[in-house]
């Protein structure tokens, strides 16, 4: 069989954050500090989302960094239709594909999958990209996150929410909704950004890294529709492909590797006690015949995770 590329061996690597807020909403840094800060630590793109507000940030894009045009919108269940005696919430991060055909597109009004659904129809006719954020946040569960729609995105890891909060990891969410919705869903970790509200930085602790042939807006998208791209709070995933009817990934060292698909139990498992582990070869042959992803989960030594995309089984990758 051919080889497939998971992460693409050619062209660069541009770490990401795709979720960030500055003083045009509840941030404390102006989008021209914003851009400073991250590409101080080492990141190539920033998707500038703020809260209910679509600012084009294309002024900021040069040939090492590159602004993403984008809008956060929230729909609380205090406001637009109360269910329980504690306040939930839906936000819905859309980053448009092309931001010189921009149109504005704001909350839904109404707390239902019914309303939402709708909401996420109606960025995906305008333009945009929709990442669906911090569920465990959000107080949200399986009766809401699954009535969204076809929603192209889940933030599994929100850096601000778990340095302000406790709760910013939702791997069990997304593992629910890629058990449940039988759909791509692309794995998404996020910082969520305002600069700190009362607690520690809340900066580069979740982040993606695209693999694109440029960097480039066009080119950056495409590594999102093509799910180029891994998440990641710590291990850098090197290179993942199949080939030969074998998966195979390389990565910064770690304690833990695992294989899922949506079974209870792993595909794979394995463990160093040295946190040396680098390398992964998984048999597809060895994978159950009722398999329908393979989704790669890496535990560095201090806890930090790293996630691939789900990769959707094929019978010809089985050969």
């Amino acid at each position: 069989m051919s080889r497939i590329e998971l992460l693409p061996a050619s062209g660069g690597s541009y770490k990401a954050n795709l979720h960030c807020h500055t003083t045009l909403s509840d941030g404390r840094l102006t989008p021209e500090e914003v851009k400073a800060h991250y590409q101080a630590n080492g990141y190539s793109v920033v998707a500038f989302t703020d809260h209910n507000v679509l600012v084009d940030h294309s002024d900021l894009t040069d040939e090492r960094f590159l602004a993403l045009t984008g809008i956060e919108v929230d729909t609380d269940s205090f406001l637009y239709g109360k269910k329980h005696d504690f306040n939930q919430t839906c936000h819905l991060c859309a980053i448009l594909r092309d931001p010189a055909h921009a149109v504005a597109v704001y909350r839904a009004e109404r707390y239902t999958g019914e309303a939402i659904s709708a909401k996420v129809d109606e960025f995906h006719r305008n333009g945009y990209i929709v990442n669906y954020n911090h569920p465990t946040w959000s107080s949200e569960g399986p009766d809401e996150f699954l009535h969204y729609g076809a929603y192209d995105g889940m933030e599994i890891y929100n850096h601000s929410a778990e340095v302000e909060v406790n709760n910013g990891m939702s791997q069990n969410e997304f593992a629910l909704a890629l058990r449940m919705l039988h759909r791509p869903l692309r794995c998404i970790a996020t910082d969520d950004n305002h600069e700190g509200r009362g607690c520690e930085d809340d900066s580069c602790g979740g982040w993606v890294v695209f693999k694109a042939p440029e960097l480039s807006y066009r080119a950056i998208i495409q590594a999102y529709d093509d799910m180029s791209f891994y998440a990641s709070t710590g291990p850098d995933i090197h290179g993942c492909y199949i080939e030969d009817g074998t998966m195979v990934l390389d990565c910064s060292p770690v304690r833990r590797i695992h294989v899922m698909c949506q079974g209870i139990n792993p595909v794979l498992r394995l463990y160093s006690p040295d946190d040396n582990l680098t390398h992964m070869e998984l048999k597809l042959a060895s994978v159950p015949p009722e398999a329908r992803y393979l989704w790669v989960q890496l535990t560095d030594g201090k806890g930090r995770k790293a996630w691939m995309n789900p990769y959707y089984l094929r019978q010809a990758a089985r050969a």
